[in-house]
């Protein structure tokens, strides 16, 4: 796969959607995402943690008629975050997340629990580290780094967790690049 810094025009959102990549680890403990979005990386940043955009492209890969019942997010090393939907079929799923860095624009690290139900989070977290790189005219290079507690199965992960994610960032650069 073409490298997204390398592509000569970055300029429509087709284009931008082309650079995605996601890469799973051979042992399934980890995964890479790089893409590139049309926006500096201060918007790109912001898009990531503030909850009027959360709201807006996170739930976009979630199947139709899923709701976004919370969305708070307090972008402080050691601030939290909690997102929580309702998809069809599924039932109630949330995403609760510790800052564990804040470098703005360029990074965000976080610790984050996954709870299907009601549940409280347990267990060890994932572990989480976005980058956001200025390339050419106001594009940046997003590159997220995901450590995960238990594998994933290659198969499952692609055709629901990458599939969503790719999903959910076109509809974020289309936020942000408008």
């Amino acid at each position: 796969m073409t490298d997204p810094t390398l592509q000569s025009d970055l300029s429509t959102l087709d284009a931008r959607r082309g650079s995605t990549r996601i890469e799973l680890s051979d042992d399934g403990l980890s995964y890479q995402c790089v893409r590139t979005f049309g926006a500096p990386p201060e918007r790109v940043f912001r898009a990531f943690t503030d909850p009027a955009d959360l709201r807006i492209w996170f739930p976009s890969g979630a199947p139709a008629g899923s709701e976004m019942t919370v969305c708070e997010s307090d972008p402080v090393e050691g601030g939290r975050y909690h997102y929580q939907m309702v998809i069809p079929e599924h039932g109630q799923m949330a995403w609760h997340g510790t800052y564990t860095g804040v470098d703005r624009p360029d990074r965000l690290d976080a610790d984050e629990w996954f709870v299907m139900g009601e549940s409280d989070p347990t267990g060890p977290p994932t572990n989480q580290t976005l980058t956001f790189e200025p390339v050419g005219s106001g594009f940046t290079l997003m590159t997220m780094q995901v450590n995960l507690p238990d594998p994933e199965d290659p198969e499952t992960f692609m055709e629901q967790s990458a599939a969503g994610l790719t999903s959910s960032l076109s509809t974020m650069d289309e936020l942000v690049s408008a």
